[in-house]
Order: structure tokens, then sequence, then C-alpha cells
């Protein structure tokens, strides 16, 4: 830097960084608060209204997604009774009915991982179902 002399004695000519930080951390916080997020898409998910079950059992293709064993990743599933793999599924599922393939409802009991039941809807959607409902097994 380029010194100042006076007299004998030269000075270095420094410059304080702390105004200069501040104004680019207000700049920053500025941006941050004056940013608008585009809203993520979402699924759209049509909700029973508020009351009793019904006792009823449901028309339609049924998979129920057990809770996974000790050790295990998964949990068993059942399509209407029958055990059934998700390398399987596909197929099982085409081979229905379409009166049958109206609609499909998804029990999983409460340790299941998302992700597989995110799987079994992707795989209905790829099989042709159009409406897919959610239902809870009932505590005893």
């Amino acid at each position: 830097m380029p010194a100042i002399k006076e007299g004998r004695k030269s000075k270095s000519v420094e410059m304080d960084m702390a105004p200069m930080i501040d104004c680019v951390f207000l700049l920053l916080i500025f941006f941050m608060v004056a940013t608008t997020f585009a809203p993520m898409p979402g699924l759209r998910v049509q909700l029973p209204p508020p009351g009793k079950p019904n006792p009823n059992k449901p028309k339609g293709l049924i998979i129920r997604v057990a809770n996974p064993d000790a050790g295990q990743y998964q949990g068993t599933m059942m399509l209407n009774e029958d055990v059934v793999q998700f390398d399987e599924l596909f197929n099982m599922l085409v081979n229905k009915p379409d009166e049958m393939k109206s609609m499909l409802i998804i029990q999983s009991e409460r340790d299941v991982m998302h992700e597989q039941v995110v799987r079994v809807m992707d795989v209905a959607k790829q099989s042709g179902i159009v409406k897919i409902g959610f239902a809870v097994v009932a505590r005893e």
C-alpha cells in the first residue's frame, strides 16, 4: 500500500473492513427475506368427513402392507389376501378385471416405510389404476 510521509515518519494507509462487511450482511438478509420461493407441487388428497368409520368392506383392490419384521427393510404385502412381492405386483394388477381396477386401497401399518407405500402407488399408476385410497387398520 502507498505510504504517506509526514516528516520523517511514514504511515501506511489501511481501510476498515467492518462497515463493508456490515453492508454485505444487510444486503444478504434483505435478499433472503425478499425472495419468494416456488411452492412444491404435492399430492391432492381427498379426506373423508370426520365421524365413525364405515363398517362396509370397500370394493376394489386392497393392498395391506404389514410392519417389517426385525431386521427387515420392507413389510409383507398382501393383495386381496394373496402375499405379493414388488416384482410380481405390476403383473398381478394389470391382469385384474377392469371393474376391480377402478380403485386401489392401501392399508399400511404404523412402522411401514413411506418409500414402500410410494413404490406401491407408482406401480398402481403404471398398471392403469386411477384412484388410490388410504385406510388405517383399526386398533384392537
